[in-house]
């Protein structure tokens, strides 16, 4: 929860356009928001937007989207059931001798084994708890700017998409050329990708 206790560094975009339509935005945030994961549908996982002060909130209007005149934050929550491997993988040799057991030594086939997983699996993740993560993000029209407060790789990237889905906008991630087209302008900013490469080594 960095944005909001100032705990973590965020990742830094631009985004590329301006949003026209901010009803059709609010519209999209509330298409895009988060829903509990739904084992009996067979998923693991669940991300959405929330509130950005409720991690159980789904509801959204203006009121609770802005921020002052300038500031879009919203939270996106990304939910997962974790299924530990080794635990589940004595409960499911476990299965096996059972069943090879009461067929007097038989072996399973693979297609047995493998229905047999899937079956342990669905159970357990009816059991499990999922594991909520909160990322926030504000966004601010005004100057393009995004932030987001969360590194991990592949949730960078489901995050890039449900903001374009969202906004209608890509991120450009930030860089120097990014940096300084924010601070100096397009002509500095152009001047950057005039230099040449340079390499550096170390000499014992």
């Amino acid at each position: 929860m960095g944005a909001l206790n100032g705990r973590m560094s965020p990742l830094g975009f631009t985004a590329l356009g301006t949003v026209e339509d901010w009803d059709k935005v609010m519209g999209q945030i509330v298409r895009h928001r988060f829903n509990p994961v739904d084992p009996a549908a067979g998923k693991e996982t669940s991300f959405g937007w929330v509130q950005l002060t409720d991690p159980f909130e789904t509801s959204f209007a203006k009121t609770n989207v802005f921020f002052g005149e300038h500031l879009v934050g919203l939270t996106f929550r990304y939910d997962s059931v974790q299924i530990p491997a080794g635990q589940f993988r004595l409960h499911l040799n476990k299965r096996f001798r059972d069943a090879k057991a009461e067929r007097k030594g038989e072996e399973l086939s693979k297609r047995e084994m493998a229905r047999m997983k899937d079956d342990l699996r669905a159970e357990w993740v009816r059991k499990v708890i999922p594991t909520i993560k909160l990322f926030e993000m504000v966004y601010h029209p005004a100057t393009n700017r995004v932030w987001f407060f969360g590194k991990s790789k592949s949730v960078v990237e489901t995050f890039l998409q449900i903001f374009h889905d969202t906004f209608g906008l890509s991120l450009q991630p930030d860089s120097a050329y990014t940096t300084a087209l924010q601070s100096h302008g397009a002509k500095v900013a152009e001047k950057l990708l005039e230099l040449d490469d340079v390499r550096f080594s170390v000499e014992d």
